[in-house]
């Protein structure tokens, strides 16, 4: 009697082409949700790391989740929209004055080079180069800084977008992040029990360790770049700046791109000296090395205060996914740097089922 006990071959064909209609849902979804990705990672972004303030709201309004979420979302209204209108109307009313300042600026005359710098190591080629930027005509000036700007130009465009595609998406997120609020908890759930049935224990703990990242994240660079660009805003005020708006934006942007605001701040301090100011060219001064001091301390502080994370782990996820996924890189490079460290200790602790002779 033949072997019934045998089984039998895999359908190879039938396999191949149910992972082929996988795959093309899996596309067919990712092209419809494209368009949406950018809103949906920031709307995620946004409501993990101001969920905890959203529980206070809720508990402040006696647990009326609605009453929360409607005076979280005018919130983020205000603490966006206003710095962007801001920024946006002082750009359009500066653009003059700025033309004329860059003008004035580079016609010179500039000083020399001071004597006692020849005295210092590589003095020479430092008086030297001064000397040569000082013979230059503005005409020399454009066209040393024209590929700087089209680059700086391209790479804003390409991951920023227009100003409509902004308004747009913009808009999509404070309605991902309203309906985020009102179903959060449903949510995380949804998103833990996904992450336990594709990966087991391990991917949840990932999304945990994700959240905690985003958290940090949020305190450490946000919190930190805001309250840095407006106390330099602040000492811009004092001495009589022109432009402070634009500046303290400028000056936000680059704390949270890690560069910090000493390009605005420096500017300002030789501005005042070859302006006669050298009393409130020298305050200013302090107060930058001030501002740069504190940044240093309150970040890694904050940092480690919102998640068991590396300061440093953090700060290159922050400058290589700034630099990879444009301003929601923020977030992104920190997370995957982090999730992936994780994930290699766990598996360098576990023990190793096939020993070395």
């Amino acid at each position: 009697m033949p072997d019934d006990s045998r089984a039998e071959p895999p359908d190879l064909i039938g396999s191949a082409l149910l992972l082929a209609a996988i795959a093309a849902m899996l596309l067919g979804t990712y092209l419809v949700l494209r368009p949406f990705l950018p809103a949906l990672v920031w709307a995620a972004i946004i409501v993990v790391a101001t969920w905890p303030l959203m529980l206070r709201m809720q508990r402040f309004f006696g647990g009326r989740r609605l009453l929360a979420v409607t005076s979280m979302s005018i919130g983020l209204l205000l603490v966006i929209v206003a710095p962007v209108s801001l920024l946006l109307g002082t750009l359009v009313t500066r653009i003059p004055d700025l033309r004329e300042l860059a003008t004035r600026i580079s016609a010179g005359p500039w000083p020399g080079p001071p004597g006692w710098l020849t005295r210092l190591p590589y003095g020479a080629q430092l008086t030297a180069q001064w000397q040569h930027a000082v013979t230059q005509s503005p005409a020399d000036w454009a066209a040393f800084i024209r590929p700087y700007v089209g680059d700086t130009a391209l790479w804003v465009s390409k991951h920023m977008g227009t100003l409509g595609e902004l308004t747009l998406e913009f808009l999509l997120t404070i309605v991902l992040v309203v309906m985020f609020y009102a179903h959060g908890e449903g949510l995380a759930q949804l998103t833990r029990r996904l992450a336990r049935r594709i990966g087991g224990p391990r991917a949840e703990e990932s999304v945990l360790l994700a959240a905690q990242a985003v958290g940090a994240i949020a305190a450490g660079v946000i919190l930190t770049a805001l309250v840095e660009s407006m106390l330099s805003g602040v000492g811009l005020a004092v001495v009589g700046a022109p432009a402070v708006g634009l500046l303290t934006s400028l000056m936000f942007m680059l704390c949270v791109m890690q560069i910090g605001p000493m390009p605005v701040l420096v500017p300002a301090v030789l501005w005042l000296w070859l302006g006669g100011h050298v009393g409130l060219g020298v305050a200013l001064g302090i107060w930058a090395v001030t501002m740069s001091v504190g940044e240093s301390l309150l970040r890694p502080w904050l940092i480690r205060r919102g998640a068991r994370l590396s300061f440093i782990l953090v700060m290159g996820g922050v400058i290589g996914g700034l630099l990879a996924f444009g301003v929601a890189g923020i977030f992104i490079g920190p997370i995957l740097l982090a999730v992936v460290k994780r994930l290699l200790e766990r598996w360098l602790a576990e023990p190793n089922k096939h020993p070395t002779p």
